[in-house]
């Protein structure tokens, strides 16, 4: 199998990726949805915890507007937009009550040529084309004091998220200032700068990975060196990428930052098919990097992750054109689909297909005070096999292929109470340099969410 052909889906599912990591992240910054709704009809108009919380952080002074435009005609409107409409309507309710007087809501109609119309236009709400050729327009706009948020429309195939695309408006015009988040990870995710001496050789720089870019447009993104040994206080969310040789000062950082409440998004690879680091290093070696780990803090929460090997299911089996233009099989380049996927979890309830190349898997029982959440899994008919017979030969690893009976866990969500992966303190070899922290600091603190993704 060829490392461009894989690299060439990779990037063609992209912005799926970077949409998944996006939707985790502001679910962490907000600290909403921590207990997500029951989307069954008798509450699918119940606001989250998570939603409750923000809309109490209203200071009473000024109240927030939620202008809702939504076209009325003459024409009989399609029963199934109709009825979401209904829906918006109702949820919006739930906000002004749950807000107790501090959230108004104002419905219009933007007929052609109506004030509504003209107020639709300054706020940003532009008409819809529908099936039937018609332009409406659907959507809200949130203000608040001088600060303003748009939602443009409001599809339908987003319903689900309703109540999470408004609280993420209002959480923008309540906190204008962009919360900050880490990234911590070797690989070349921010590009690199230009070389005039590489552009000499013809070589071009590299562009930030899309997700970069994505991200940098809610948050301030700061980039963390891989040997840090503190995480900084004004970081909220921490994104920890293919960690692959990390040592145990940054790992104590992280350990840290954990228990003093900071949220943690970790990616951990199996076998990592970005990283070209060994490549660089040795031409002969394979094209792909090896695995990565947070060993000491997953052994700390019950967990473990092998980073020698991959998992193979042939229910989820990617098929690729070989050299010889003939397809092949690849039961380790996991096409994940919706028997693999949590579809009740906001986190990845939209995802109705994954890419995930050559994952590694998450065992073990937490410990009892952490809550595990499994977001995406193999089925029953999946094997564990080594990450380089993977990569060498997916028609090898099809002929030997054994299934496990173990539908192995890929993406885990874990909150609770979480213990130090470090008990005796800042790693020995680190106290000559960097001050060791006072016990009481490495105890246990509350309601930490780490997010595990291989």
């Amino acid at each position: 199998m060829k490392k461009k052909q894989i690299e060439t889906l990779l990037y063609s599912v992209a912005g799926v990726g970077a949409m998944l990591v996006i939707v985790v992240v502001v679910n962490f910054i907000v600290g909403a949805f921590k207990h997500r709704m029951d989307w069954t009809h008798e509450k699918l108009y119940t606001l989250s915890d998570g939603t409750k919380k923000i809309l109490k952080s209203l200071d009473g002074k000024e109240k927030l507007e939620i202008r809702f435009y939504f076209t009325q005609g003459e024409k009989e409107m399609d029963a199934a937009l109709k009825g979401y409409a209904q829906h918006v309507e109702d949820l919006l309710a739930e906000y002004k009550k749950a807000a107790g007087g501090r959230v108004q809501i104002k419905k219009l109609n933007p007929k052609p040529d109506s004030d509504a119309e003209d107020s639709a236009h300054l706020d940003g709400i532009e008409g819809q084309m529908t099936p039937t050729g018609d332009s409406i327009y659907f959507g809200l706009a949130i203000s608040y004091l001088d600060k303003k948020v748009a939602l443009p429309a409001l599809p339908p195939n987003r319903e689900r998220l309703l109540e999470y695309d408004i609280s993420r408006a209002i959480t923008k015009v309540l906190n204008p200032d962009k919360p900050v988040v880490g990234l911590m990870t070797p690989l070349p995710m921010f590009g690199s700068p230009n070389n005039p001496m590489m552009a000499r050789m013809g070589q071009q720089p590299q562009e930030p990975w899309v997700i970069i870019t994505e991200l940098q447009n809610d948050f301030t993104l700061r980039q963390i060196p891989m040997t840090s040994d503190k995480i900084d206080d004004d970081v909220k969310v921490l994104v920890v990428v293919h960690p692959k040789d990390i040592t145990d000062a940054a790992q104590f950082a992280i350990d840290q930052f954990v228990l003093r409440g900071g949220k943690l998004i970790a990616f951990l690879d199996g076998l990592s098919i970005m990283d070209h680091s060994g490549q660089q290093q040795n031409p002969m070696m394979p094209a792909m990097g090896g695995g990565s780990s947070l060993d000491k803090l997953l052994k700390a929460w019950g967990l473990t992750f092998d980073t020698s090997k991959v998992v193979a299911d042939v229910n989820f089996t990617s098929r690729f054109m070989n050299r010889n233009n003939q397809p092949e099989s690849a039961p380790a380049v996991l096409s994940i689909k919706p028997q693999g996927i949590n579809k009740q979890d906001v986190v990845t309830s939209q995802i109705d297909s994954l890419l995930v190349p050559f994952a590694g898997v998450f065992t073990g029982t937490p410990n009892k005070d952490i809550k595990e959440t499994v977001l995406l899994h193999t089925t029953t008919d999946s094997q564990l096999v080594e990450g380089f017979m993977a990569q060498m030969s997916g028609e090898q690893v099809t002929k030997d292929f054994k299934a496990s009976g173990t539908a192995y866990a890929i993406a885990v969500r874990l909150e609770g109470t979480f213990k130090t992966g470090f008990p005796d303190g800042k790693p020995i070899s680190e106290l000559t340099t960097f001050h060791s922290p006072d016990a009481s600091c490495i105890s246990t603190y509350g309601a930490t969410i780490p997010l595990l993704l291989s």
